[in-house]
């Protein structure tokens, strides 16, 4: 398959002088999905934004595809969902169809199909206020299947909700993806829901974060939770673990939460 989205020496500080990412290199096959595990404050979230167009590197580059208008074809899934709260249900999904130019019985037609995909039927006329967690989630990921990008990348979708609303999201968001194989780049602090989610996951380290390890996911698709139970899904699970507990007691001393006391020396957004 080929390189949906090459990123090579990638580097990026901040002006303060944070050094968030440190020479990052990897490619995302088209239709991939790929998680980025690491520790918290290790440039996760900067390199999704980076891959938006949102943030300028400070070295290397990213090479992404282009749509017919000549800009980068990705769409954002932000930690916080960035509904407008002054919009309904049906007016944040169509907000992204207008950007593209889609409007009447086009607009009409793919708003009402991912609000069904979604389970959101009956409600296109309430507001982020009147919804729950979960809910709002689903307008977020209706907004973006809707929206269809080339690549899409989600910032922790599910890190704010209870575990039994996340399980039931994840399924659906699967389900969703594997009907149309969108390459994604999906950032998560869950190993489980990376290795029930990825084909592929990155473990980062501490800031400024490099790729650790590339870690391949055997399972086949479709998959269920019931290859919780399989032998091969605990040993990579000890195996992240093991990956990812160095970098996390790094973390923790660079932000001055362990024994120490020390405090950062430069504090990264």
């Amino acid at each position: 398959m080929p390189a949906k989205l090459t990123v090579s020496g990638l580097a990026k500080s901040f002006p303060n002088g944070c050094p968030a990412l440190g020479g990052v290199d990897f490619e995302v096959m088209e239709g991939e999905f790929l998680s980025i595990l690491g520790p918290s404050a290790c440039g996760k979230t900067t390199l999704l934004k980076v891959l938006a167009g949102l943030l300028p590197p400070t070295a290397g580059e990213v090479t992404k595809p282009q749509n017919a208008s000549g800009f980068p074809s990705c769409g954002m899934l932000f930690q916080d969902l960035a509904l407008f709260p002054w919009k309904t249900v049906q007016e944040n999904v169509a907000v992204a169809l207008k950007f593209k130019g889609k409007y009447g019985g086009e607009q009409k037609a793919a708003v009402s199909h991912y609000l069904r995909k979604m389970k959101l039927g009956g409600y296109e006329g309430f507001y982020p206020h009147q919804l729950s967690g979960g809910m709002k989630q689903r307008v977020a990921l209706a907004r973006i299947f809707a929206s269809d990008p080339e690549v899409m990348l989600m910032d922790e979708p599910f890190g704010a909700l209870d575990a039994a609303t996340r399980r039931l999201l994840q399924e659906e968001l699967v389900s969703l993806w594997e009907s149309r194989r969108k390459t994604v780049v999906f950032v998560t602090h869950s190993i489980t829901e990376a290795l029930l989610l990825s084909d592929r996951i990155l473990v980062l380290s501490a800031r400024p974060g490099k790729i650790k390890k590339t870690i391949q996911v055997p399972f086949t698709r479709p998959r269920s939770y019931g290859i919780l139970s399989d032998c091969r899904f605990s040993a990579l699970e000890s195996e992240l673990w093991g990956l990812l507990g160095g970098e996390v007691e790094k973390s923790l001393k660079e932000a001055g939460q362990v024994e120490s006391g020390e405090a950062p020396s430069v504090f990264c957004p």
